[in-house]
């Protein structure tokens, strides 16, 4: 343990009551813990320091009740009891209770019951430091293993020693003699050569009975091992009850949080390595008989690896015929789909449609569309319309339309509705149908259709226990807010999603990318743009080998393309854009590369309102609008074509088209792109001079913008324009007090970056704003320039408040835009 961890224990001991009991299983360090406090203890009061141990109960088992019982106060510490004699040892200790003495006493003990102490818990009620006080904080083990370890060894040490004292010291002894652990090493035998196995043999095996030893080797064999469980197994032995004894009388080694048992990362693999213990039947035997029953109460994760680590693929094949491949996804989430896969052999895949299908699914998930595609047309060719699986055959079309963003087939939403009516008695099919539905009808801006399925979905979802689909579902929600400008919403939905996450699945990275792209579009509306880009790092840097549709594509890559910008320009910007068009066209996504395209056809038209030109790609063309787009598709072609009519000279052909796709937008709710379309009419309005025209439009997108706090975008089009237009505007009696206070926000932000030169940051203050690209701390920007970090405070404070910003990411965009930095 850490320093601080063992002095704030010894003060804990020397603060506390006369009897102290320090109870925890071998490993623990306990005797040396013993041993300093008592140290402490007889230093500072100057009474004598009696120490008994294993030798002195063994020579004379009364030794511990003749110190205790001694005339003169003293420190008596008494460390084991095996060969005591407890029933006197109890007695004296009740004895000593009743008197007031000056004796302090240390008992220590590897579990509660090695003494009868249940009268004298109730009359002092001794301080006891168990397992609990004792382990290891993971940020010290953290600390410890990278100072004292090579990388190459440091996870699996890490993993190894779990928050076991005995098992971090035997094992980074082991590791630092060593100068690699070799490739075919398995952790069991890293636990022999490093003797932590021979200590588990020695000091821990010998604390279980027979009954209790193979409980926990059975436990063991599973990745989470709960009571309910275990319980099912019936049998006389009943492991469950078993376990929980254990739990309570070694913690430490053997934890229990509500149903669920945790065992010593060390002593599970131990147990694992000798399945021998068991019940006489062969590993294999053992391994076959729990998967089954794994399998039989939904544990499917858990059944695919017992069956695979008893070699027994085949059997992997059994469980996803009988449970099927859409209902494992639904019921269990996305991990236990990968699982099936991970632990089949090509053979066995190759050999079940289902599992096939399973493959298909990883395969999309990983935003590996073209593969995907290729396995759903071969399957597709082997099931014929009358087969059982046509119908999921038939969803998992659909769900790869979804993810890999093919363009909507007719009829896709009909069937899916007779669907959901015929599957009305199966609450798992219904919510996943229900949520394909939610998606497609939000992609194509039914918002009310949209909704009711997501009522409908949430309702399946909780009749069918499917806590991972109502997380998603809470996505699904947000990208709707957002697409309708309601972002107090979206970021309720966002922070459930991610609560939802962290609770219950938070090894699921895919997970993790889909609420982060959610949450950097959420925070860069609303201007949070150090946030944003804290969520882009977490979510479009991943892509496209990562989980998304078409939605979280959207999110992430806008918003990435415009912190982009911001940061490395926006020449940098274009030659990023066309990188990731071309690992999205080879992965299979083209229409996400097309979107990606306009993207930044729209940040570079944007760009020359401002009177900044830079040449885009010369292949880059907008595809045509079509009836059967997503709503994002609609918004950035139509903004990139209106750009291109501009640049030709056809501003008014440019403006009709805008004005008649944002009454086509406000019909259908969506006031993002009606705020966009607005500003972008504003800007060509001004070029041709109708003055009274484009104050009308900026007040109408200024209403927006206070209703739906979508502030950012504002400053996207920051022209000179839009900032005189807005100093008309700022006081104007029409506005309410929100639109107002919005109004006079946003013509600040633009009055300040058009007024604010060179001459209005010091020159240490342009240095601290010229270092701030590169990133970096507050002591690094201080060692930069020889100041103190106090210094650094104090110019980014000035910086901040004179070019109206609040991060250093919007300081270094400002200051790009105002070409104070290059």
């Amino acid at each position: 343990m850490s320093e601080e961890q063992r002095q704030q224990l010894i003060e804990r001991i020397v603060l506390s009551k006369p009897v102290t009991v320090i109870c925890a299983p071998p490993g623990f360090h306990k005797t040396r813990l013993a041993r300093e406090a008592g140290q402490h203890i007889a230093k500072t009061t100057g009474l004598d320091l009696r120490w008994i141990d294993a030798l002195e109960h063994a020579q004379n088992p009364n030794a511990a009740v003749e110190a205790l019982l001694a005339v003169k106060p003293q420190v008596t510490v008494i460390d084991g009891n095996s060969a005591c004699n407890g029933p006197a040892l109890a007695q004296a200790l009740e004895r000593l209770a009743g008197n007031e003495t000056n004796q302090r006493i240390i008992l220590v003990l590897r579990q509660m019951r090695d003494l009868p102490l249940a009268r004298l818990s109730v009359t002092i009620m001794p301080d006891i430091v168990d397992a609990t006080a004792l382990r290891l904080r993971q940020q010290w083990k953290s600390q410890f293993i990278k100072k004292q370890l090579r990388p190459n060894v440091r996870r699996r040490i890490h993993e190894l020693a779990g928050d076991w004292p005995i098992a971090l010291e035997l094992l980074t002894r082991w590791a630092s003699s060593t100068t690699s652990i070799p490739e075919n090493w398995s952790d069991f035998d890293i636990l022999r050569d490093s003797g932590l196995a021979d200590f588990i043999v020695q000091e821990v095996l010998p604390l279980f009975s027979a009954e209790e030893l193979a409980a926990l080797s059975k436990a063991s064999l599973l990745e989470t091992p709960d009571l309910r469980f275990l319980a099912s197994l019936g049998g006389e032995r009943r492991d469950d009850r078993v376990l929980a004894d254990i739990s309570f009388r070694l913690k430490g080694v053997v934890n229990r949080d509500g149903d669920r048992i945790t065992i010593q990362r060390a002593l599970r693999v131990y147990l694992r390595g000798t399945l021998d213990m068991l019940d006489g039947r062969s590993p294999p035997e053992v391994l076959i008989s729990l998967a089954d029953h794994c399998s039989s109460e939904g544990k499917l994760g858990e059944a695919t690896a017992l069956a695979r680590k008893a070699g027994r693929p085949e059997r992997i094949r059994d469980y996803a015929e009988s449970h099927g491949a859409l209902g494992i996804w639904i019921a269990q989430g996305f991990s236990v789909v990968k699982d099936f896969v991970q632990n089949s052999s090509a053979e066995v895949i190759g050999s079940s449609a289902v599992l096939r299908m399973m493959e298909c699914i990883v395969h999309m998930k990983a935003g590996r569309i073209r593969v995907a595609q290729k396995l759903f047309q071969d399957l597709a060719a082997t099931v014929g319309p009358d087969d059982t699986r046509a119908r999921d055959l038939e969803i998992v079309r659909v769900t790869l339309m979804v993810y890999g963003c093919s363009l909507e087939r007719t009829g896709d939403l009909e069937m899916l509705r007779k669907m959901i009516a015929e599957q009305a008695e199966d609450p798992a099919l219904g919510t996943f149908l229900a949520t394909l539905s939610c998606i497609l009808n939000s992609q194509r801006a039914r918002f009310d259709r949209a909704f009711a399925n997501l009522i409908d979905a949430r309702t399946q979802a909780k009749k069918a226990a499917s806590r991972y689909n109502l997380m998603f579902l809470n996505m699904h929600e947000a990208a709707i807010h957002l697409a309708q400008g309601e972002l107090k919403q979206a970021r309720t939905c966002v922070s459930e999603a991610h609560r939802r996450w962290k609770s219950e699945f938070p090894h699921d990275i895919g997970v993790e990318t889909v609420i982060a792209a959610l949450s950097a579009a959420v925070e860069f509306e609303a201007g949070q743009l150090t946030r944003a880009r804290n969520s882009v790092r977490r979510s479009a840097y991943r892509m496209p080998d990562a989980e998304a549709w078409f939605d979280i594509y959207f999110a992430a890559y806008e918003t990435m393309i415009r912190l982009n910008q911001a940061e490395h320009g926006l020449g940098a910007t274009l030659i990023r854009v066309e990188d990731e068009a071309q690992k999205l066209r080879a992965q299979g996504l083209p229409r996400v590369a097309d979107l990606l395209v306009a993207i930044g056809l729209c940040v570079a038209g944007e760009n020359r309102f401002q009177g900044i030109s830079v040449r885009t790609v010369a292949h880059w063309r907008v595809p045509e609008i079509s009836p059967t787009m997503s709503w994002q598709e609609r918004e950035v072609f139509t903004l990139a074509q209106a750009y291109e009519l501009e640049q030709r000279g056809s501003t008014a052909q440019a403006l009709h088209l805008l004005k008649a796709e944002r009454e086509n937008a406000r019909e259908l709710g969506l006031v993002r792109s009606c705020l966009r379309y607005l500003l972008a009419e504003f800007s060509l309005t001004v070029l041709v001079g109708r003055s009274r025209r484009s104050d009308a439009i900026l007040r109408e997108a200024i209403l927006l913008g206070a209703q739906s706090g979508m502030r950012q975008i504002f400053s996207e089009f920051g022209s000179n324009p839009l900032a005189d237009s807005m100093a008309a505007l700022v006081e104007d009696t029409g506005f309410n007090e929100v639109e107002s206070q919005f109004a006079r926000t946003v013509f600040n932000r633009l009055r300040q970056r058009r007024t604010t030169g060179v001459s209005n940051l010091s020159a240490r203050e342009l240095e601290v704003l010229g270092l701030l690209q590169a990133g970096g701390s507050d002591k690094h920007l201080a060692r930069q320039l020889n100041i103190s970090e106090h210094g650094i405070r104090y110019h980014l404070k000035n910086i901040f408040k004179k070019l109206d910003v609040h991060d250093r990411l919007a300081a270094v965009a400002a200051g790009r835009k105002q070409g104070l930095i290059v």
